[in-house]
C-alpha cells in the first residue's frame, strides 16, 4: 500500500488543519452549542465524547475519507476472515475469535471448536478451585493462586482482576512478572504452598522471566510438599504444550490456546484463568461478551460513526496533523490504576514501528509516547506540566458513573476532579500572572462506563485494541510484531555470563565497565 501521505485524503486533512488553526476550543463551542452532544458517540454501553479535541464535526468527515482511501474496511474484513495479517510471522490475529461464536477460521480450520472446549475446561477447572473440589496435594483446598507471566500474560489479567476486585470471591489472586527475585520473594510471603496454585502463563513457555520464575515456584513448591505436588499445584495456559510437559506439567494441567493469539491480546483466552478463578466464569464471560459487542461495532459500522476507528483516527489527528507528541491516560477510578501500563504495552508495543508493513521507512510519526495514572493522584505529580509544560500531550480522561466503593459522596468528588481536569486543559487560565496562567486548548477524550463490571471493562479494552489497529491501517505499520523487544534480550545473553565471573569477549566495552561497577558496589553482599 502507498505511503498515507500520498492519499488526497491526507493532504486534504493538512489543508484543513491550517484553515482550523486558528480556532480554539473554546470558540468551537461558542459557535456550536450542541457540540457535546454532536461529537459524542455510544459503543457497546460506553460514551466517548471528542468535543474537547481540537477538531470539528468536518475533520472527522475527512478521516472517515482517509480510512476509505486506506482500506480500513478491507483491512478489518482481513483481521476477521483469520487471513495472516501479521505478515512478518506470517500468521493471523485471531484474538476476536476467542470472545464471539462466529465462525473463524485460521489455516484452513474452524477455531471454533478449539475456543470452546478450552472454555469450558477453564470453567470445569475454575469452578472446581473455586468450590474446594479441586484440593492440593495435602487434601487442603486452594487459597491463593500466584499468577506468572509477562507482557500481555501478566497485565490483562492484573487488570482485569484489580478493575472487578469489588466482586472478587474466589480464591486471592497475586501476580509476578518481574524476573527481580525480590519479586517472587515478596508474593510468597505469607502463602502455604499447601494451598497455593500456580498458574504459568507463556505463549512460547519459553519467556525467560517468566521461566525464571516458574521453576523458582516449583522449587518452593516441591521443597515444601515434595515433587509429586507439582500435578495439583501447577498449571499452565500456553500455546506449546510439548514445551509445558517438558517442564513437567501434566497435560491435563495445561490449558492450551492457537498461536493465532499475541500475547498482548491474550487475556480474552486461558491466559485469563487467573481472572475465571477470582470472579467466576460467568463474570470472565460477561467480559467477553462486553469485547465482543465492540468487535460487532468495529466490523459493521461506517466509519463516521465507527468508535474504535474514530478514537484511533483522532489519535493520528493529534499525533501528525497537530504534532502533539505524547498521549496521557487518565482513569478515575483507582481499580483502574493498571490499565495506563497495560496500553502502554498495547500501543506502544503494537505501533511503536518505524517501518511500513513492506518493509519501507514510514513517512509520518507513529505511536505517541503513552504514560498515565489513576485520578486523582496524579493530579499531585504530572499534571502540572499537563497544564503549563512546554510540550503538549493528548489525554483520555476515563470515568465510571456508577459509585465505587462506600462513600458516595467521595465518588463525587473524584468526577467533579475528572471534569474539572479536563475542562481546564480546555480553557486554560489567562489572569496577567504569567507564572499562574495556562495556555489551554490541550485535547482529549473523555470516555464515561456506565458501572465498573465485566462487559464495560471488555468493552473498554477491546475499544483500545480495536483503536491500536485502526492507527496501525492508517500509518501501513504491522500491529502484530514485536521485533524491537529481540534486541536487548539478545545483548542480555551475552551479558549473563560476564556478570557470573566468565569472561566474554563479545561484552562491549562500556557493559564491561559497568560490569566492573557492580561487582565493585557488591562487595557489601545482597540487600535483603
Amino acid at each position: 500500500m502507498p505511503s498515507p501521505t500520498s492519499c488526497p485524503a491526507w493532504r486534504d486533512l493538512e489543508a484543513h488543519r491550517d484553515e482550523i488553526a486558528g480556532e480554539r476550543m473554546e470558540e468551537l463551542f461558542a459557535a456550536d452549542p450542541g457540540r457535546g452532544g454532536s461529537l459524542t458517540f455510544g459503543c457497546a454501553g460506553l460514551q466517548v465524547d471528542f468535543s474537547k479535541q481540537r477538531l470539528t464535526a468536518d475533520t472527522l468527515r475527512r478521516l472517515a475519507d482517509l480510512a476509505r482511501e486506506r482500506d480500513l474496511s478491507g483491512a478489518v474484513s482481513r483481521l476477521f476472515a483469520g487471513e495472516r495479517v501479521n505478515n512478518t510471522e506470517d500468521r493471523p490475529a485471531l484474538h476476536v475469535a476467542l470472545r464471539g461464536d462466529e465462525r473463524f477460521v485460521a489455516g484452513g480450520e474452524d477455531v471454533q471448536a478449539q475456543v470452546r472446549r478450552c472454555r469450558e475446561r477453564m470453567r470445569v477447572f475454575s469452578t472446581a478451585v473455586r468450590d474446594g473440589s479441586w484440593k492440593g496435594a495435602t487434601g487442603q483446598r486452594i487459597r491463593h493462586v500466584l499468577a506468572l507471566g509477562i507482557g500481555g500474560s501478566y497485565l490483562g489479567p492484573r487488570l482485569a482482576v484489580e478493575a472487578l476486585a469489588a466482586m472478587a470471591d474466589g480464591p486471592e489472586v497475586r501476580f509476578v512478572a518481574n524476573v527481580d527475585p525480590a519479586a517472587l520473594d515478596d508474593a510468597l510471603r505469607g502463602l502455604d504452598p499447601a494451598s497455593t496454585l500456580v498458574v504459568v502463563a507463556s505463549k512460547t513457555f519459553t519467556t525467560q522471566e517468566t521461566m525464571a520464575n516458574a521453576a523458582a515456584a516449583r522449587r518452593w513448591l516441591s521443597g515444601a510438599l515434595g515433587e509429586a505436588a507439582v500435578a495439583r499445584h501447577v498449571v499452565a495456559a500456553t500455546a506449546n504444550v510439548a514445551e509445558a510437559g517438558r517442564f513437567g506439567i501434566p497435560e491435563a494441567n495445561v490449558f492450551p490456546f492457537g498461536d493465532w493469539v499475541g500475547g498482548r491480546y491474550s487475556v480474552w483466552s486461558s491466559v485469563g484463568l487467573p481472572v475465571a478463578i477470582a470472579l467466576g466464569m460467568n463474570a470472565f464471560e460477561r467480559f467477553l461478551a462486553g469485547a465482543h459487542a465492540v468487535d460487532l461495532e468495529f466490523r459493521s459500522a461506517p466509519p463516521e460513526r465507527n468508535v474504535p476507528f474514530l478514537l484511533g483516527a483522532v489519535g493520528v489527528w493529534n499525533r501528525d496533523f497537530l504534532g502533539i507528541p505524547v498521549h496521557v491516560v487518565l482513569p478515575y477510578a483507582q481499580r483502574l490504576a493498571s490499565l495506563p501500563g497495560y496500553l502502554q504495552q498495547l500501543e506502544m508495543e503494537s505501533n511503536g514501528k518505524r517501518v511500513e508493513a513492506g518493509g519501507e521507512a514510514v513517512h509520518v510519526p507513529t505511536c505517541p509516547a503513552l504514560f498515565g495514572e489513576a485520578g486523582t493522584l496524579g493530579q499531585h505529580a504530572f499534571y502540572q506540566w499537563l497544564h503549563q509544560g512546554t510540550d503538549e500531550a493528548s489525554g483520555d480522561f476515563i470515568v465510571v458513573a456508577r459509585p465505587m466503593g462506600s462513600r458516595e459522596a467521595d465518588h463525587a468528588v473524584l468526577l467533579a476532579n475528572a471534569l474539572a481536569q479536563s475542562e481546564a486543559l480546555m480553557t486554560g487560565r489567562s489572569t496577567g500572572n504569567p507564572h499562574r496562567d495556562c495556555p489551554g486548548n490541550r485535547p482529549s477524550t473523555t470516555i464515561v462506563l456506565p458501572a465498573l463490571e465485566p462487559a464495560s471493562l471488555g468493552a473498554l479494552v477491546a475499544l483500545y485494541e480495536h483503536k491500536v489497529y485502526a492507527q496501525a491501517v492508517l500509518w501501513g505499520v504491522n500491529p502484530f510484531d514485536q521485533f524491537g523487544v529481540e534486541l536487548g534480550k539478545a545483548i542480555a545473553g551475552r551479558i549473563l555470563p560476564g556478570l557470573a565471573g566468565t569472561a566474554d569477549a563479545d561484552v562491549h566495552p562500556a557493559t564491561r565497565h559497568l560490569i566492573a561497577l557492580l561487582r565493585t558496589a557488591a562487595e557489601g553482599g545482597p540487600a535483603r
